[in-house]
């Protein structure tokens, strides 16, 4: 069996790199924060035969009620300039409801990182959460005939902003640039402090991420090796 599971950048899935008993069935992708690193990798993979997709990492509450280290599973994703809503798999929805993630209509995937409360207000009105990837790695998926599904970790909450404007420090290759980053905090004192506090909330959401993607893979593992083949042809 084989599944693909994409993150942005390595310190989301770090923790359950290290934890993951699934070496020989799960293949990590690194995209890079808004797609910006080559996607050949991801590309080579989704050509190869695939159970599933899932497009992982962290994301922005754009609703209230997607408190800071929630996990959200979304049933389609929207982006900007575009009328297409990619949707997730509605088996692998179900089963990500079933192993503790909690379903939402949408995310929302932006071209740049949404700093403002405004802004996320606003978007709040047609999306529960932001990223910069999903939407690509569904079509990318999509393409491919793979079935895929977006699962994500809140790390920040809609009522207040980023310490920092991150797209300042993210680098071509979709990195964060940690001297850029600190240099941007310094600018302003009190956001040093600010800085800290996202860095523990995004490493507790990632932890988070973590421990739900050991159940969810253990359970699509197993509920695919139960399948006779004449229904994995139908699923």
């Amino acid at each position: 069996m084989k599944i693909v599971l994409t993150f942005a950048v390595e310190s989301e899935v770090a923790s359950w790199r290290r934890s993951s008993r699934f070496a020989r069935d799960v293949h990590v992708v690194m995209t890079g924060i808004g797609m910006r690193r080559p996607q050949r990798e991801l590309r080579e993979l989704l050509a190869t035969p695939v159970h599933f997709c899932i497009a992982c990492g962290l994301a922005g509450a754009l609703k209230k009620q997607h408190p800071v280290g929630s996990i959200v599973v979304a049933r389609g994703v929207k982006t900007e300039a575009k009328n297409t809503i990619l949707t997730s798999d509605g088996g692998l929805v179900d089963a990500a409801v079933r192993c503790g993630a909690h379903p939402v209509n949408f995310f929302y995937t932006s071209n740049t990182v949404v700093n403002s409360p405004s802004e996320r207000s606003r978007l709040g009105e047609i999306a529960d959460a932001v990223d910069m990837e999903t939407f690509h790695v569904l079509a990318e998926a999509r393409r491919a005939g793979v079935p895929a599904v977006a699962v994500r970790a809140i790390s920040d909450s809609r009522e207040r902003s980023l310490p920092i404007d991150f797209n300042r420090v993210v680098t071509i290759r979709g990195e964060l640039s940690w001297r850029p980053m600190l240099a941007e905090a310094a600018k302003h004192p009190r956001r040093v402090a600010e800085l800290v506090r996202f860095g523990i909330a995004s490493s507790n959401a990632a932890r988070n991420l973590g421990r739900f993607l050991d159940s969810y893979v253990k359970f699509l593992i197993s509920n695919e090796s139960t399948r006779t083949p004449l229904e994995r042809v139908h699923r």
